[in-house]
């Protein structure tokens, strides 16, 4: 039986390109091209097993509604992820949350086709730069492991993070928060068992490992106090 594919792509010309090398292929039925996962449910054909090609820029790790609905949709139909840069955390993630299948922007034809045959049959399968980079980070998984954390921490936690790492004293951050001083160093102290460290001087080498710190020296915007006051989880 003919498989029904439905690519999911923001990348107009990208998207285009595929749903040729599909519509050569006689396993295949012609393709859809959508640009949001909210169609997907339509033209899903009950009677015909699907396969979804998705671009990575669409999925969201911090979106929890979008990627429950994608867990939910992945169980329904195999996906082969597009990664589209050569973003370390996103492909961590991605495995993380079971994308078994996931080919590079920059795949050759044959491996984009070998992808979707594998997906098709439900089976692991990553382009050969992609199977590069996954051996990659397994040397670098406590690194990864690291930044995913960092990565999931509340926009609260990272601005004391950051304070921490200018050496402001809790009181002062607590100003600026609206909280008091021991509310600040409950997260403080919740920080240093998450990141496993024993004191102030590991939770600086976390933010600067993870890059974090770097990132808000570049992006200053991102992390105004204004965005996060008295947003306290405790």
């Amino acid at each position: 039986m003919q498989s029904q594919v439905i690519i999911c792509d923001q990348q107009a010309i990208y998207a285009m390109g595929s749903a040729m090398l599909i519509q050569q292929n006689p396993a295949y039925l012609s393709p859809h091209i959508i640009h949001d996962f909210d169609a997907i449910n339509e033209l899903m054909l009950p009677e015909t097993p699907s396969v979804l090609v998705i671009d990575s820029n669409m999925v969201d790790f911090s979106n929890q509604e979008l990627m429950s609905s994608l867990i939910k949709l992945k169980k329904q139909s195999p996906m082969m992820v597009v990664l589209n840069d050569s973003d370390n955390l996103m492909l961590f993630q991605l495995i993380e949350h079971g994308f078994s299948v996931i080919v590079s922007r920059t795949a050759t034809r044959a491996e984009w086709l070998k992808g979707l045959e594998m997906t098709k049959a439900d089976k692991v399968y990553f382009s050969n730069d992609i199977s590069d980079k996954v051996n990659a980070l397994m040397n670098n998984m406590d690194d990864l492991q690291l930044l995913d954390k960092v990565t999931n921490l509340a926009l609260y936690d990272k601005y004391i993070l950051i304070r921490i790492c200018q050496e402001a004293p809790s009181k002062l951050i607590a100003s600026e928060l609206g909280h008091s001083k021991r509310t600040i160093e409950g997260h403080r102290t919740k920080m240093m068992q998450l990141f496993e460290v024993k004191n102030v001087a590991g939770l600086v080498k976390v933010a600067c490992t993870s890059k974090l710190y770097q990132h808000y020296l570049s992006n200053p915007g991102l992390y105004s106090v204004t965005l996060c006051a008295k947003t306290s989880s405790l």
